[in-house]
């Protein structure tokens, strides 16, 4: 049966990158049977290094647009910080995933998120060559000077960008679903709660200081 599983659906280790890509639901099943542990710190890694270089295509250097010591500088920050985020991130997932009755465990999530960034880190033979060739701040001038000949290639390395940061969302939805047995709904809901939680927690804390700062206190 399992011979049969992998003739039809294609599906080996050394395939998966690409076809977490295009059967997502298939991939985490051979995953979770086929692949006993693996390591999602050079996922976390790559993805944070990817977010960083993204974070500097939307801020403007004044001095130089193609600082080559800001992207690098970009890239060690993003490499060492992305592996604590996105643990901390799995973490949440995790949490809500058992206020929503789930059995899941953080382990399940975290390679999970690993497995859904993987268009998150694909993205990065995006970004790298959009910032040599347009450099820092180069996604608000997209917004900024309209769409014009000149700026084709920057417009499409910016949708390719948007369309492969939503495609890690979907596979993460996906992934969520397959380890916790839920509908798409519930899934989506386990990916939302913590974003609600945590930002009902701001709106909460910046509402108690504006009221302290009122009063004087």
């Amino acid at each position: 049966m399992e011979n049969n599983y992998e003739t039809i659906t294609k599906i080996d280790s050394s395939t998966l990158w690409k076809n977490i890509m295009f059967q997502p639901k298939e991939t985490f099943k051979y995953i979770f049977e086929h692949i006993s542990k693996e390591s999602v710190f050079i996922f976390f890694v790559l993805a944070g290094i990817a977010k960083a270089v993204d974070r500097l295509l939307d801020k403007e250097l004044v001095n130089n647009p193609f600082d080559v010591g800001q992207l690098a500088i970009r890239i060690i920050l993003g490499g060492a910080l992305g592996w604590i985020s996105y643990y901390i991130i799995a973490w949440f997932l995790e949490f809500a995933g058992g206020l929503l009755k789930g059995k899941a465990t953080l382990s399940q999530y975290k390679r999970v998120l690993a497995w859904s960034l993987v268009p998150v880190i694909i993205s990065l033979f995006i970004l790298i060559p959009q910032y040599f060739i347009y450099g820092a701040g180069s996604n608000n001038a997209v917004w900024e000077t309209g769409f014009s000949m000149s700026s084709t290639g920057l417009v499409i390395f910016t949708v390719l960008t948007s369309i492969l940061d939503l495609w890690a969302l979907v596979i993460l939805v996906i992934g969520v679903a397959f380890i916790q047995n839920f509908s798409i709904g519930r899934a989506i809901l386990n990916i939302v709660l913590p974003i609600l939680v945590i930002g009902g927690a701001l709106l909460g804390f910046i509402a108690l200081i504006a009221l302290l700062n009122g009063k004087g206190i």
